[in-house]
């Protein structure tokens, strides 16, 4: 199992996570990129794309600072944003001679992609395209946030129709038009905040005796398992982050504090026998100090040992 680390286009914050160890790194991209992505060889420094091997590239955050997202980005009637995605990931790709990941989210929920044939035709024919012109580069769709939340606001939490098993389906009715290059990213973060809260809204709401009247089980299975059940063999990257009380803002993304949470995530991995890599993606209170970072790699370090001595046992008997 690979391990990869998060990073901005940062010299210096690539460095310390290089310094801390890792396997390769996932670009985090920002809201510069929409604006210099077109020419980013001339608006960045060039030793960002030599310092260490390159495996993904994140989409980056848009003017509004929300995510790009696949049922907006591909709607637009210029898709140069995703194209210039893709482009570095190619040029990325090219340089250090592999295969290359692009992570885009999504919102949308499957029955409104069914339906939305404007959206998902014009997926298809223009992934079509830039998967014949950048060979290298593969696209893994990332489970979103179930519900926006804004700390500070007093409105309700705006419910998005993209959750659950939404996007696995999605990617499976892609890949029948597309292929394998096409896959999933399962972002754990985000699958426990509808583990947590989604089941709390379903009982809580006057839609409660609506829901369980009609043929739709509100025993629904919402745990972290059904994901890693859900997503097998479509998953190319995990997504390795932590709950913390609400999800949002600083709770959200953040770092392992202990061996049995980052036990319980990985033994479903192999469980349900992922071969695919993970990105320690947490936040940090200063970025050019990676403690949470470090703190999360040693206990997935001390898994990985572990689980390596218990195989080899096995192939002795």
């Amino acid at each position: 199992m690979e391990i990869y680390a998060k990073a901005s286009l940062e010299v210096d914050e690539i460095n310390q996570k290089v310094a801390c160890g890792c396997d390769g790194i996932e670009y985090n991209l920002m809201d510069d990129f929409i604006k210099l992505g077109k020419d980013f060889l001339n608006n960045y420094d060039e030793e960002i794309f030599r310092t260490k091997d390159i495996k993904v590239v994140h989409a980056p955050r848009c003017a509004n600072k929300e995510m790009m997202c696949i049922d907006r980005a591909f709607l637009k009637e210029d898709i140069s944003d995703v194209e210039n995605v893709f482009r570095l990931a190619q040029y990325l790709g090219e340089y250090w001679k592999h295969r290359m990941i692009v992570v885009i989210h999504c919102m949308i929920s499957y029955q409104d992609f069914l339906e939305y044939e404007l959206l998902h035709n014009r997926m298809v024919r223009e992934l079509h395209r830039l998967f014949e012109k950048y060979p290298l580069v593969d696209l893994a769709i990332e489970n979103g946030v179930f519900m926006e939340f804004k700390l500070g606001e007093s409105r309700y939490p705006r419910l998005y129709n993209g959750i659950y098993m939404d996007i696995p389906e999605i990617v499976r009715w892609l890949r029948k038009r597309l292929g394998s290059r096409i896959g999933s990213v399962l972002d754990v973060c985000h699958a426990k905040m509808t583990e947590k809260y989604l089941p709390a809204i379903l009982r809580e709401t006057e839609y409660y005796d609506m829901i369980e009247k009609s043929h739709v089980d509100v025993d629904i299975d919402y745990r972290l398992e059904h994901y890693f059940e859900g997503n097998q063999g479509i998953c190319k990257l995990i997504h390795f982050n932590e709950l913390h009380q609400n999800g949002y803002g600083k709770n959200h993304g953040v770092g392992f504090q202990n061996q049995q949470a980052v036990d319980e995530v990985l033994n479903l991995y192999k469980k349900y026998d992922y071969t695919c890599p993970i990105t320690i993606e947490i936040r940090e209170d200063d970025y050019l100090d990676c403690k949470n970072y470090r703190q999360t790699k040693r206990l997935v370090d001390d898994w990985m040992k572990r689980n390596i001595l218990f195989e080899g046992e096995l192939a002795k008997d």
